[in-house]
């Protein structure tokens, strides 16, 4: 019953959407806002960039709504829009982003990837942001500077006016209770997950 009552309510909000309510892209926007500019940032390496490519891409959304039936039809366009205009970005500049482990991998400047790809690093994305935010502050900080920002750990010290062995724990500390909601709640990127954290890397 509970579930019908979801699908029905998802449904109605697509439906609004649709006809062009604006509570209805306001509730789209708030769910995804957040992750998207993680992984807008992720590729441009900058804050600026990145706000301005989300915002444009919520308006494309905005501007074709007549033409998506569910929310993971909306979830999939803002993520392959944003990923495209970021790769456009960073070909106007004549560049292309070094990560701290090397060049950016082949994979994230192909724009041919399997759309199932996106949506699973985009629901990766998202959940490690809703996790974090319910760890404690500093090892939510901690977490989503080393995982989400790519920062090395003497940049985090610094941010945060804390020793390295204080980063070492809340990392280990939010690394376990991150596993642990995954574990419970997210099955199906729990693996994708283990592969991030036993590169102990950033989300690609």
């Amino acid at each position: 019953m509970q579930q019908m009552a979801t699908m029905d309510d998802n449904q109605r909000l697509m439906q609004d959407f649709r006809d062009g309510r604006g509570h209805a892209f306001d509730r789209l926007m708030k769910q995804f806002v957040k992750p998207l500019t993680w992984h807008v940032y992720r590729l441009c390496r900058n804050k600026e960039v990145a706000e301005d490519i989300v915002a444009e891409t919520f308006a494309k959304l905005w501007k074709t709504r007549e033409n998506f039936g569910t929310e993971a039809n909306v979830k999939s366009f803002l993520y392959i829009a944003a990923r495209n205009a970021s790769l456009d970005y960073l070909g106007s500049v004549q560049r292309r982003v070094a990560v701290r482990q090397g060049e950016l991998d082949e994979d994230l400047v192909s724009r041919d990837i399997d759309p199932l790809t996106h949506i699973i690093h985009a629901e990766l994305i998202q959940a490690l942001v809703e996790e974090t935010a319910r760890l404690p502050e500093r090892q939510g900080d901690v977490f989503r500077m080393t995982y989400l920002e790519g920062l090395t750990t003497e940049e985090i010290c610094h941010l945060l006016g804390i020793t390295p062995n204080a980063v070492f724990l809340a990392k280990k500390k939010a690394t376990a209770a991150i596993r642990k909601a995954f574990a419970g709640r997210y099955l199906h990127l729990y693996l994708a997950l283990v592969s991030l954290l036993s590169r102990g890397g950033q989300v690609n």
